[in-house]
């Protein structure tokens, strides 16, 4: 009776903690290059809401202009399908999934799922922000976790790497420069 209700009692907080936010494992920068099939540095031109095509969720799509591509294919805009968003009076939002402005400057780490659309890797450890320092002027990239707890995922220990949040306020140019030396080092066979 004591071990069941225990029992019940860690599966309630494990609920209840989980609806307070999304967790997600913690990716490096090293891991979010490798794993991105398309990295890409542009504006978000509009935002707009729909169902997929089996009508079960609402997905916001987000219009990037393509300034600047650092992985995958030239292209002038892609579009970055994320789950949740308003449609008439469906709402429905998940902590930690990125959203994006009209206007906003982004460098965006992304993938294809297996229903076609293309997402932010890692939730909202996918996307940065670039946005003028207030002080110098310069272009700096700021991490956008959008209310996710980032956690270390259990098991082996890992190799020395750059940790997401570690980036945040680093000048854009300096940014970009460290994900192209991933994508031409990892293309090469070598990992960091």
């Amino acid at each position: 009776m004591l071990k069941n209700l225990l029992r019940t009692s860690a599966l309630l907080l494990f609920v209840f903690g989980t609806l307070q936010g999304t967790m997600v494992p913690a990716l490096s920068l090293e891991e979010i290059v490798e794993r991105s099939e398309q990295i890409v540095h542009g504006r978000c031109l509009r935002t707009w809401t729909s169902w997929d095509a089996q009508t079960r969720a609402v997905w916001t799509h987000n219009e990037i202009e393509v300034a600047d591509v650092l992985k995958g294919g030239r292209t002038q805009t892609v579009v970055v399908s994320e789950p949740g968003g308003r449609l008439g009076d469906i709402e429905t939002w998940i902590a930690g999934m990125p959203r994006y402005e009209p206007g906003e400057e982004v460098v965006v780490f992304l993938y294809r799922t297996p229903i076609g659309f293309v997402r932010s890797r890692g939730l909202g450890q996918g996307k940065f922000t670039v946005q003028a320092d207030p002080a110098s002027g310069e272009l700096r990239v700021q991490a956008q976790l959008g209310g996710a707890a980032v956690v270390e995922p259990a098991g082996a220990a890992r190799m020395p790497r750059i940790g997401l949040q570690q980036l945040d306020g680093e000048r854009l140019e300096a940014f970009k420069a460290q994900v192209r030396g991933l994508v031409i080092r990892q293309a090469q066979g070598g990992r960091q």
